[in-house]
């Protein structure tokens, strides 16, 4: 255990500004000297749990030079900084050798920190550094820091969070600018009715217009009737051809082959497929006429089931 003096407040004063309470400063003074003995054997670490004990007890300020002592012996430079100056705000009447160990410890310290300047637009935003709250906006003077990186977040309700990195050297002023922006628009509450309602580009077009998958369905029946009608045309052609030449089944004109009865049934056949195809195409398309394009509204279901129940305006 390294320290620039050992003292120690054993005893706490008898007058105090606070409203007396005999049974938590008889704990905190029973936890103060559990906290001495153990910094005296040197478990510094213990001695800071008893001291915070008996501040949370009985929040006497003058508790504050012992926990200052303890973490600074912990090297927790920050914490033993705010810890010192809170004693000497709020223990004025403490001893001189006591006053004047406080005021020599903060101004070790302080030349060991930097500090950080937060400059924030959102009044009562929340700071914090390193996840530690370190007050509202406005903050009253900047950040002591330790040298390094810090990362310093501003929290408002009524905002986003803005997190922002900023570089701490000893004796040195970062200034951290964070600019906080309004949160959006607040979610529809549950059981509200939703519409959704048709593109604005599309509400003032004709009734030809609008209608994607209509003309794609009518344009493959044009297609799939065009096949249809040149599959029977080949088909009819070579039936005539067939015909003429194989078809008397005379001596001059012996019947027609196997074969070439085939590939007029091929034909045939081919025709008719290409006819099924235009009929559903064309019934598709009656269909998609029908409904494609009209507006559509939802809405939660009502009582306790789940889902939404969407219905068809036309």
């Amino acid at each position: 255990m390294c320290t620039t003096s050992f003292i120690l407040i054993a005893i706490l004063a008898q007058a105090s500004p606070l409203t007396a309470d005999p049974q938590a400063k008889a704990q905190a003074q029973e936890l103060l000297g559990q906290g001495t003995k153990l910094y005296q054997q040197g478990d510094v670490g213990g001695a800071l749990e008893k001291f915070n004990a008996a501040y949370a007890a009985y929040p006497s300020p003058k508790l504050m030079f012992n926990i200052g002592q303890a973490n600074r012996d912990l090297s927790r430079p920050v914490e033993a900084l705010q810890a010192f100056e809170k004693f000497l705000v709020g223990a004025p009447d403490a001893s001189p050798e006591t006053v004047a160990d406080a005021r020599r410890s903060v101004e070790q310290l302080q030349s060991k920190l930097g500090r950080i300047q937060i400059d924030c637009d959102t009044t009562g935003a929340e700071v914090s550094v390193d996840g530690k709250s370190v007050g509202l906006i406005p903050l009253p003077d900047p950040i002591w820091a330790a040298p390094g990186r810090h990362q310093v977040t501003a929290k408002h309700a009524s905002t986003t969070p803005v997190i922002e990195d900023v570089d701490v050297t000893v004796g040195s002023l970062s200034t951290v600018t964070m600019r906080m922006l309004p949160l959006t628009a607040p979610v529809a509450a549950p059981g509200l009715n939703v519409q959704i309602a048709p593109s604005p580009s599309n509400t003032d077009q004709g009734w030809w217009l609008g209608r994607k998958w209509t003309w794609v369905a009518a344009g493959s029946t044009v297609l799939l009737a065009a096949g249809a009608i040149t599959a029977g045309a080949l088909m009819q052609s070579k039936f005539d051809s067939l015909r003429s030449s194989c078809g008397a089944g005379n001596a001059l004109r012996p019947g027609c082959s196997q074969s070439d009865i085939d590939s007029v049934s091929s034909r045939q056949t081919t025709a008719n497929v290409f006819w099924g195809l235009t009929a559903a195409a064309a019934a598709t398309t009656g269909v998609l006429f029908y409904f494609e394009g009209e507006p559509v509204s939802a809405a939660p279901m009502a009582g306790g089931a789940t889902g939404f129940v969407a219905s068809v305006r036309y």
